[in-house]
């Protein structure tokens, strides 16, 4: 017996075997293509020949593969060997895919949590590196060690398997916004006739606000205490209306300014313009989109 098993030796399944190994855990390695195992084998892992034989062969197995339906796939294939072990899937996909696959291994006698790794395969098992995990409490106890050891800054965050979709949509959406953000903002600078170099070169100045912006946030929407707020919803759509403006001006293309525009003023519509910005979270949570 092992401690570990990990099924997937892509780059990223590699660097989480070798961050449990460098742990001190024993760890076994199965993957389609038994050369990609060669490698830990000669680190100190051992190699199954078969998926099966790997999730027999430890109380818990880490799956990172393409996707949860290839993970399904795979253990499909193993369900005879699944009855009381633990999975812990690192592959991506959607909800739907993440609850039908933990329906399956609930069904199936195992345990299960989901994880999102926040990182590139040669940052795995650094201090700062994150993976967000759901699953129940007693299970983060039980395997933030194993967890830990490959971002020791990981969090549980739920237990639900389907949360990791939407909180990875939460957080590419915060990144886009800032990618789109600055492509709009170029897009307006170029119908002006102002050098992308110039405006470039004062993106970084515009990224110093970014700061306060979490601070307001991170004051603001935890616990919906929108009271009082630095700067209010009607302050800032008296702001938003104005580049809005600029954008038509411009004769450019404005969808994303009057986004902001149509999200405030639904905000202030329900009562909110002397509350905090974020308030409108509330309001577009009660919506609902078929």
């Amino acid at each position: 017996m092992t401690d570990i098993s990990i099924l997937g030796l892509g780059a990223m399944g590699s660097a989480l075997a070798r961050a449990q190994i460098a742990a001190g855990h024993s760890v076994t390695v199965w993957n389609r293509n038994p050369e990609k195992a060669e490698p830990l084998v000669a680190e100190g892992a051992t190699a199954a020949a078969t998926a099966s034989e790997a999730i027999e062969a430890s109380p818990i197995t880490i799956t990172c593969v393409k996707s949860h339906p290839q993970t399904m796939g795979i253990l499909q294939n193993a369900a005879n060997a699944l009855p009381g072990k633990t999975i812990i899937e690192l592959s991506t996909g959607g909800a739907t895919q993440a609850e039908d696959l933990a329906r399956f291994l609930e069904g199936a006698g195992a345990e299960w949590m989901f994880g999102i790794i926040n990182a590139y395969p040669h940052m795995i098992g650094n201090e700062d590196v994150v993976l967000s995990v759901v699953g129940t409490e007693d299970q983060w106890v039980s395997h933030s060690p194993i967890i830990k050891a490959m971002g020791g800054s990981s969090v549980h965050v739920g237990d639900q398997a389907g949360m990791l979709a939407a909180l990875f949509a939460g957080l590419f959406t915060v990144r886009q916004g800032f990618m789109w953000g600055m492509i709009y903002g170029a897009l307006a600078c170029k119908k002006a006739g102002i050098s992308m170099q110039a405006f470039s070169d004062l993106v970084p100045i515009s990224m110093g606000m970014m700061k306060p912006y979490y601070e307001y946030f991170a004051a603001t929407a935890p616990n919906a205490t929108y009271d009082n707020p630095p700067a209010t919803m009607q302050t800032y759509a008296a702001a938003l209306e104005d580049v809005l403006a600029s954008f038509e001006a411009l004769g450019a293309r404005d969808e994303l300014p009057r986004l902001f525009v149509d999200m405030a003023n639904k905000g202030m519509a329900a009562g909110y313009e002397d509350k905090a910005l974020t308030a409108v979270i509330d309001v577009l949570a009660r919506d609902r989109v078929d």
